[in-house]
């Protein structure tokens, strides 16, 4: 597997279907001409082999056919989301001496299709199509071949001022296709329903291009939100998908909220999957009995590709409940690691060279003898398996004493009203640290409540000094939790008193209305009772599920776990919390 066979697939795919979406399909023959086009550009733009090109875009067919046809050509391509502010995006193409921006709209006070002489390259914009800024003809891509040549360039963390990019080669990344292609028996009659971000490993790698690496369908669906869920999930019977895959955090809402237990019934439908996260044992076991199928877990990371560990029925795989074994690679814990315990560390083909230009954080990233660390602690089973028990620099030293915060959530997600949770440690002047928990449920549930139960499954010094009920964890764009800005939160709950429920005599209307203006963090003044996602900014489903909450909270009502789905517009809160009232 290479970028010739790749491009060969591309080539014999003909008028077979390669992206399925929403509101069309693109073939393979179809593909390969934007692919063509691309490379005009990159000719027009002056951009060499080896060369970066940042794209940001919204667009699943530029962010595909963008980032393909850079890889197939030997330019480097970085992909951003479309949603990336101008400062982000130019300290990226800064750092990358990006030779050309493709973008949905340009950084403020850029040219558009216009060689820069000052820097060297080449900006557009769509316009009128999606691919508006591309020439309409263009050439085949040049084919490297070398192992050693980077893939592409991921920047998933650092700071604006200082940004920080994963670096995969083209031998990573065909290592991991090759490993994930088998395991998961994808081949021509495969069809992926696979709608995570474009921008991360998961979305691109797991998505279009191992589908073009088998020459069969991937199937977007235009984003998972919670009012649009049954649509979502029944396209995956509509678009016949044979393998499924998605976060943890868009796992748990369609186990609570899913009205249906027959979307995956379908005979081609074989394998759910879970990527991005640890998959919690409990969500796993639900999983697979109302659904009737194996689910697999894999772990990895932006610097694995996408994966390393995998967990399943397979024969080569994990047992149910860890992160799985390694395959075509090898995992350690930290033989310097006293006890069981330690950190989880790799070695392997698809393992990545180091950070663009930071040849510190690399150093420190590796050990002596070449093992990625991956700054999870671990513990390895007698059968081979791995679990991962925290992230090393979570783990909660309170007065001396080592507390593991996946430990707490374990216990937590057993509460049968605890539908996410996350700990982590608060800074105490006492005990130097002491760790506070943050639960999102399904139904009321007061801290009273939760700390009896959390004593039942918990030594006394592990029970969490505050337990806070929030409306969303606060999440990346790949599901994982945002601990620095969960820390803040926290630590603002818990020296804060829960809002009032509003009054009986108060217009719900204008409540619910000036609710939404809160969560939504928008002017009520510029919202209405039709409003829905799509409409209001920042009204996504990690958003729905916050004023749910919130509406539950200052109305005093439990919204049922069925009617959640339905409500799309604030005129289907206000209906659902006043049935509660009745």
């Amino acid at each position: 597997m290479n970028t010739a066979s790749l491009w060969a697939n591309a080539l014999a795919g003909g008028k077979a279907e390669f992206i399925a979406l929403p509101d069309g399909r693109i073939d393979f023959a179809g593909f390969a001409q934007m692919v063509r086009r691309w490379c005009g550009w990159f000719d027009a733009a002056g951009i060499a082999e080896g060369e970066r090109v940042l794209i940001r875009t919204g667009s699943d067919v530029v962010a595909a056919s963008g980032f393909i046809a850079a890889l197939l050509d030997g330019v480097v391509p970085v992909l951003m989301t479309g949603d990336t502010p101008d400062l982000r995006a130019l300290a990226v193409a800064e750092v990358v001496a990006a030779k050309g921006f493709a973008a949905d709209h340009l950084p403020a006070g850029q040219p558009g299709i216009e060689i820069r002489p000052e820097a060297g390259g080449g900006w557009f914009s769509r316009k009128l199509d999606p691919l508006g800024g591309l020439p309409e003809t263009g050439r085949d891509p040049r084919l490297p071949l070398d192992p050693d040549g980077l893939a592409y360039v991921l920047f998933t963390s650092g700071t604006t001022s200082s940004p920080s990019g994963v670096q995969i080669t083209r031998g990573n990344l065909f290592a991991n296709l090759a490993t994930l292609s088998r395991l998961f028996g994808y081949g021509a009659q495969s069809r992926i329903f696979n709608d995570m971000i474009l921008a991360h490993a998961d979305g691109m790698i797991q998505g279009p291009v191992i589908a073009l690496a088998n020459r069969c369908a991937v199937i977007r669906s235009g984003g998972f939100t919670i009012a649009g869920m049954e649509k979502w999930l029944g396209r995956v019977r509509l678009a016949r998908a044979s393998h499924v895959i998605t976060v943890p955090t868009i796992w748990a809402m369609i186990d609570a909220y899913a009205a249906h237990d027959d979307y995956f019934d379908a005979r081609e439908c074989t394998h759910l999957m879970s990527v991005a996260a640890k998959l919690p044992e409990a969500l796993w076991t639900r999983l697979e009995s109302r659904f009737g199928r194996p689910v697999f877990n894999q772990y990895g990371l932006t610097e694995t590709v996408a994966s390393a560990l995998y967990a399943g029925p397979q024969a080569e795989m994990g047992a149910f409940g860890t992160v799985g074994k390694p395959v075509d690679c090898e995992a350690r814990i930290d033989p310097l690691a006293s006890g069981s315990e330690g950190e989880l560390q790799l070695k392997g083909a698809h393992i990545f060279p180091g950070y663009w230009q930071d040849a510190e954080r690399t150093r420190a990233s590796f050990t002596d003898d070449g093992w990625l660390k991956t700054g999870d602690l671990a513990r390895l089973r007698d059968d081979g398996s791995f679990e991962v028990l925290a992230r090393i620099k979570s783990v909660i030293m309170m007065g001396g004493f080592l507390i593991r915060p996946d430990e707490i959530d374990e216990a937590m997600l057993r509460h049968p009203k605890v539908r996410e949770s996350v700990t982590v440690g608060i800074e105490d002047a006492m005990f130097d640290e002491v760790p506070v928990t943050a639960v999102v449920c399904h139904e009321p549930a007061s801290e009273e409540e939760l700390t009896a139960h959390a004593r039942a499954y918990l030594e006394g010094q592990k029970v969490p000094k505050r337990i806070v009920v929030l409306d969303a964890i606060p999440r990346g764009d790949s599901g994982k939790a945002r601990l620095a800005e969960l820390r803040d939160l926290l630590a603002a709950a818990t020296g804060q008193h829960a809002p009032q429920p509003a009054a009986p005599g108060d217009d719900l209307d204008s409540a619910v209305l000036a609710l939404a203006g809160e969560v939504f963090r928008v002017d009520p003044a510029t919202i209405a009772l039709d409003s829905r996602p799509g409409q209001v900014p920042g009204w996504d489903s990690f958003s729905q599920l916050n004023f749910l909450m919130a509406a539950e909270e200052r109305f005093a009502v439990a919204i049922p776990a069925s009617r959640v789905a339905q409500i799309v517009t604030i005129a289907d809160m206000v209906e659902a919390i006043r049935q509660q009232q009745r």
